[in-house]
């Protein structure tokens, strides 16, 4: 089964397109991602990474860690024959973590994708601020809906929690044990060009906690910020997208493919 949605499309001439696959924050689903299909063709292909347990994948079970989610994705890109050089893996919250990790296991194989974009999360090694995966179901949603993840009229509708519970748990679980004590040596950061990403108004991963990413990557520019709360990744696609063209575009006709040294 194809774990991957196609959100929009490069035009049909441009066989050189980046390939754009987006790994979605914690409870991130297709429905979420709806504006991405009004974008006309951006000149970038750009392809949702689907996790187990939602979607068209509702009936596989749940995975709460990054590492498995990142394998996942990793292999996805593998069978869809996604060229590594004209890849950018992008992540937006949790999907910033997995998205780190794809890259890594792409690295560990000698191969650099041509990018990497980290948005709206905080670095490894720091806390996070809004911690839920200890919390009753009443209070876990309560949190969501203040943070804007989750339709007020849920808390409302508890019959329907069995459906959108497992996932929800399963992904905080894997994001909020995704932590190190300390940054890798510089000797160990990755390699893969990375653009770090920020909501202007974000109060679940601020400038700082983004900034900080730089920590684990050795060519990393920003972090650039996006008008909007955390959410600017879903109701502002096209800034989102134009960023990334604006750093790994112009290069992209005369990039090389090169092996990791």
């Amino acid at each position: 089964m194809d774990s991957f949605l196609s959100l929009c499309g490069a035009p049909a001439l441009a066989t050189d397109a980046l390939h754009l696959v987006l790994c979605p924050f914690a409870g991130g689903s297709a429905s979420a991602f709806r504006s991405w299909r009004e974008l006309q063709p951006v000149g970038i292909r750009v392809s949702l990474a689907v996790y187990p347990g939602r979607d068209h994948r509702m009936n596989e079970a749940c995975v709460a860690s990054i590492e498995e989610l990142a394998e996942c994705v990793q292999e996805d890109i593998e069978a869809k024959g996604i060229d590594p050089y004209r890849l950018i893996v992008a992540g937006h919250s949790m999907g910033a973590q997995v998205a780190h990790e794809v890259c890594a296991r792409f690295e560990q194989q000698s191969v650099s994708p041509r990018g990497l974009v980290i948005s709206g999360c905080h670095a490894p090694h720091l806390r996070g601020r809004r911690p839920l995966s200890h919390l009753a179901d009443y209070a876990f949603l309560e949190q969501l809906v203040a943070i804007g993840g989750c339709a007020p009229q849920l808390l409302g509708e508890p019959a329907m929690w069995p459906v959108f519970m497992p996932m929800l748990r399963a992904d905080f679980q894997a994001t909020e044990s995704y932590r190190c004590a300390k940054a890798p040596s510089s000797a160990e950061r990755l390699q893969t060009p990375a653009l770090l990403l920020y909501g202007s108004a974000d109060e679940e991963a601020y400038r700082a906690e983004v900034d900080a990413w730089k920590d684990w990557l050795r060519n990393a520019h920003g972090p650039v910020s996006i008008a909007g709360d955390h959410f600017y990744v879903t109701r502002r696609p096209r800034a989102f997208l134009e960023h990334i063209r604006r750093c790994f575009e112009p290069s992209c006709a005369n990039f090389q493919a090169s092996s990791i040294k």
